[in-house]
């Protein structure tokens, strides 16, 4: 084997170098003569051809080169020991790099675990974060951080690591005389973190804007329902709704149907989506059905009817659960119909009974032609009829397992021989479901109505 001197090492680890980026140096060389002979705008032009390097091409542009440079340290260690007859510089080499391939899997855990605490210490360090936790965790994160930017933003953090990649050639080849590559250099990353935090401050407009718009429909979602418990002859109705933080479509209200006003009805209703687009397909839903409700005193007839409407003016694959149901104080009769909604829960006797509804099931938009069906439950002194939305039933805890009917049924079987008001029994059941979810976050809209027979 022919011996390697150390400077032939130093060589051999430039020459890789240069090679490895031999599309920048191209570049830097055609800016170098364009300088020469084209005036100051030449370089400009030669520089737009540069390739774009993303962060995550970039990052591995780093981590290819020290791998070429571990490679060369070894080579030019074996050529020293082979010129002077010294090994010991080799013989380090060696231990270090069989010391890292034995412990690679527990470095790597090493590394998986320093990210996540790096996310955690950016997440909540505040002004008592350290450069070294800013400085791990940006390079730690590179993938799953350009992954998470905007497409229409993309195009400008890629140009932003490309101008930092062009400052290192420039300050690598030496553009220029002087110092007017480090000056040049300088410019091209003072652009880049310039690029970058303009898309921060923009990043940050839209997302006041968001909050905004998200303020505003959980002001359109809220002026639907009613504020207070209504008046309702013969029956005790009591409701809530609480809005997640993504504000979503629930919304409860009570009318009279028919012209004239005649039987009182309660409407539960859970618009799919999120933000504005929900907020406004409440208040269209709620407007059609105001309109329906006086043409009829049949809920299965008005949901037939609203289905048709909503299904021409909803966009395509959204849709409404709507459940509509009438109390008829002489017979003590629950009527209702159920499109899409959660069934409502009876407690009758000691025991708990979801109710299944008749005719079609399909929430209202999903198909055009669904017809609904009524049907009916006489209840007595100490029933309970509850109507809540699957926000109640999936609400998680921090172990992310879900709430559940059962806890319902639970809760209603120890609270209700008790002959609380609805009122309390709302309150209740809204407690339970808070206290399950612990400090978890809520991801959608829960609403709860009980209807409860008053005693004659």
């Amino acid at each position: 084997m022919a011996k390697i001197s150390p400077d032939g090492a130093r060589k051999a680890i430039e020459k890789e170098i240069r090679t490895f980026i031999s599309p920048f140096r191209e570049v830097g060389e055609e800016m170098k003569q364009a300088h020469a002979s084209g005036g100051p705008a030449a370089p400009v032009r030669h520089a737009m051809r540069l390739p774009l390097v993303d962060p995550i091409r970039f990052r591995r542009i780093l981590v290819s080169l020290l791998k070429v440079l571990v490679v060369l340290e070894l080579v030019g260690a074996f050529g020293e020991g082979l010129s002077t007859q010294r090994w010991e510089r080799f013989g380090i080499d060696l231990v270090v790099a069989g010391t890292l391939w034995v412990l690679w899997g527990r470095i790597t855990a090493l590394v998986r675990e320093q990210k996540r605490s790096a996310r955690a210490k950016i997440e909540t360090g505040g002004d008592t974060l350290s450069f070294w936790d800013a400085v791990v965790f940006s390079i730690l994160w590179t993938d799953e951080i350009y992954q998470d930017i905007p497409a229409d933003h993309r195009r400008l953090v890629v140009i932003s690591y490309s101008m930092i990649a062009l400052g290192l050639v420039v300050a690598f080849l030496n553009v220029g005389a002087g110092l007017m590559s480090l000056v040049v250099s300088g410019a091209l990353v003072l652009g880049a973190v310039n690029l970058v935090a303009w898309l921060v401050s923009v990043e940050r407009g839209e997302k006041e804007a968001l909050k905004t718009e998200m303020r505003l429909a959980r002001d359109v979602q809220m002026s639907l329902m009613p504020t207070s418990d209504p008046d309702a002859p013969g029956l005790e109705v009591a409701g809530v709704s609480m809005p997640a933080m993504e504000v979503g479509g629930d919304l409860f209200d009570y009318c009279r149907l028919g012209d004239p006003p005649g039987p009182f009805a309660v409407a539960v209703v859970d618009v799919s989506g999120k933000g504005m687009h929900a907020a406004m397909s409440g208040v269209f839903t709620s407007g059609a059905f105001a309109t329906e409700a006086r043409q009829s005193v049949s809920p299965a007839r008005i949901m037939t009817r609203l289905n048709r409407s909503v299904h021409l003016h909803t966009r395509k694959g959204h849709f409404v659960a709507f459940l509509l149901a009438t109390y008829d104080p002489p017979t003590c009769t629950l009527t209702f119909a159920n499109a899409g909604q959660s069934k409502p829960l009876l407690y009758t006797g000691g025991r708990c009974e979801w109710l299944d509804p008749s005719g079609d099931r399909f929430p209202l938009g999903l198909q055009p032609d669904s017809a609904y069906g009524d049907r009916s439950v006489v209840l007595k002194p100490g029933d309970l009829v509850v109507f809540c939305t699957d926000g109640c039933t999936d609400a998680m805890n921090g172990a992310r397992e879900m709430y559940g009917a059962e806890r319902i049924e639970r809760l209603l079987a120890r609270e209700a021989p008790g002959g609380p008001a609805a009122r309390a029994l709302v309150e209740r059941i809204l407690a339970d479901i808070r206290a399950f979810m612990g400090g978890a976050t809520q991801h959608d809209d829960m609403t709860i109505v009980v209807l409860k027979p008053r005693l004659s």
